[in-house]
């Protein structure tokens, strides 16, 4: 049997299609001869071949013949892998003799899914291209078998329902920024649940905990808590991430130091899991679930259709400070961050931006008024230089969100809203790092701004704070949720982006590998699970907690239907 195809996926690790779809094996041996050409992105940088099964992947932009002899007793195991290869073929630009294949299973699709009343768009739609979106990472063009745009729990028990039916992969999307584009699977021919329709926040003001769907974006959350009611919950500063993907993966932003993560202010979710059935996870009910998803609750164990957060008082005035530096004070601002980092208050959240072209800027939010700032910044430049600039404004929060979000400094707080927003997309790669204790030594300073001046212009450093003292976050015991990164002084991401030249790929891909190796031995080799990084192990996310995470998804996934490259697995 031979097949060929152009393919845009590289992937053969999911479920497949039901074995009466597959043609009839012989019942002797036989051979199966499988030809697969990717002509769609010859920019995108190969990453290294790997093995599945036995089963070779495709490396970008090679053809390949994969040859295979198997033995009657074998037919069985062939026939589930046939189901992912054909799955795969059938989606993205499949030879002739597929089509038959690939309109069976579209229309089997939306048989299972339109009778629940959600809008279903298959690749066969006209506006399928349209709901696949700006696609995050340019590096992973995924073809979905179908988007469901879900508005209620039903249209997403019926949506995992038909996934497990048709042996179909599934993948929640709440705002579309996984790194390594997750949100549409992380492979071809999987059903998206674009919860975006679930966007509703509403505050009570008694006991001042936010209700917030698991399709909201940031920039809508925190404008609607400021406008019900002055407060907000720690998150990031991007305001279209989604809420889903930030909040499960932990959620650092600019209040995070005084008040925790996202993830840590997490009181009840509802969420959706394997069989179809909707539950409540809290700390009475399902505890054990409510503990995985925060921190790793990214589709692997259900969909979070509904969370409940912790809110805190932000109606005081709070100062925006940012100040700039030269190039040759790299090394120099890197130590100040440190030794400042160790002792400042806990109302105080900031930032560090490199550049290999000597962007050297150092931010934050500190929750008081600017005449105590000075005080408050002391330590730092008592170790830095003077800044080249300098910026220094009292504001309310909400003044402060729409500032951090990119927008500018006399933009109306509506802007939050995101209405007629575009956000942007690039491809790129990223990877991160968490370092302990003092930060780095200053051995592990000069090794790193050395790499960092060497690195591709499109590239860059941002250093968060997380420990020091008093910090809410790592007052949390690491055996408390799935976030166990407890004991950071402060996190790298390191990005880099490039155009379509395969040689920028190439080059922008060695570099930030090379410097997340140059760091790595004054760093605890941790990462930050929301800069997700398919190069990196679960241990590097999830460390002593990754046992347990593993237990929780036996219980509540057995059968592993959310799963993605690096979701938890069973065992």
């Amino acid at each position: 049997m031979e097949w060929t195809s152009r393919r845009i996926s590289t992937d053969f690790d999911s479920a497949g299609l039901h074995h009466a779809d597959l043609p009839q094996l012989p019942a002797e041996g036989f051979s199966l001869r499988i030809t697969l050409q990717n002509l769609m992105r010859p920019h995108v940088y190969p990453e290294e071949t790997k093995s599945s099964s036995g089963v070779e992947h495709i490396v970008d932009g090679i053809t390949c013949t994969i040859m295979h002899s198997y033995r009657e007793d074998e037919v069985g195991g062939i026939a589930s892998w046939m189901g992912c290869a054909l799955r795969a073929l059938c989606y993205t630009g499949p030879a002739a003799a597929f089509g038959p294949a690939r309109r069976l299973l579209q229309q089997s699709l939306a048989d299972c899914l339109r009778p629940a009343g959600a809008r279903i768009v298959l690749p066969s739609s006209s506006d399928y291209q349209t709901a696949r979106g700006h696609v995050f990472n340019h590096r992973f063009l995924w073809s979905p078998a179908a988007f469901v745009f879900a508005t209620t729990t039903a249209h997403v028990s019926n949506a995992i329902q038909c996934a497990v039916r048709l042996n179909v992969g599934i993948a929640p999307r709440s705002g579309g920024h996984s790194y390594e584009d997750y949100s549409l699977g992380g492979r071809d021919g999987v059903i998206v649940v674009d919860l975006e329709g679930m966007n509703k926040v509403t505050l009570n003001k008694t006991s001042k905990l936010a209700t917030v769907g698991g399709g909201a974006r940031l920039g809508p959350i925190k404008l609607a808590l400021w406008n019900q009611g002055k407060v907000s919950t720690p998150s990031g500063t991007c305001p279209s991430v989604g809420v889903g993907g930030h909040s499960l993966g932990g959620g650092w932003g600019f209040i995070s130091r005084k008040w925790g993560i996202m993830a840590d202010n997490i009181v009840e979710v509802e969420i959706v899991i394997a069989n179809g059935t909707v539950i409540t996870a809290n700390s009475q009910k399902n505890s054990d679930l409510l503990f995985a998803l925060k921190g790793a609750g990214a589709n692997s164990f259900g969909i979070v259709t509904k969370f409940t957060f912790k809110t805190f008082d932000v109606s005081k005035k709070v100062t925006y400070f940012s100040y700039n530096f030269q190039k040759s004070q790299q090394a120099a601002t890197t130590k100040a961050f440190g030794l400042w980092g160790l002792t400042v208050t806990n109302d105080v959240s900031a930032s560090l931006y490199h550049d290999p072209s000597g962007g050297n800027t150092f931010w934050g939010v500190y929750l008081g008024p600017k005449t105590n700032l000075k005080s408050v910044l002391q330590k730092f430049f008592s170790n830095a230089p003077a800044a080249s600039s300098t910026t220094e404004l009292e504001t309310d929060y909400i003044r402060t969100v729409v500032i951090n979000a990119g927008f500018k400094e006399t933009d109306p707080i509506s802007i939050l809203d995101l209405k007629n927003y575009t956000y942007e997309t690039r491809t790129f790669k990223s990877k991160s790092i968490f370092v302990k204790g003092s930060g780095f030594s200053d051995a592990g300073i000069q090794a790193y701004v050395n790499k960092l001046q060497q690195g591709p212009a499109q590239s860059y450093m941002i250093f968060d704070l997380f420990g020091g003292t008093g910090s809410a976050i790592n007052a949390i015991s690491p055996s408390a949720s799935a976030w166990v990164h407890r004991d950071s002084l402060y996190s790298i991401q390191m990005f880099t982006y490039w155009n379509d030249r395969p040689q920028d790929a190439q080059n922008a891909i060695n570099w930030i590998e090379n410097i997340w190796s140059t760091v790595r031995p004054f760093a605890s080799g941790e990462a930050y699970q929301n800069y997700i990084d398919s190069k990196m192990p679960l241990s590097a996310y999830y460390g002593s907690n990754l046992d347990k995470l593993k237990s929780i998804k036996r219980k509540f996934d057995s059968r592993n239907i959310f799963n993605y490259a690096q979701s938890i697995p069973l065992s």
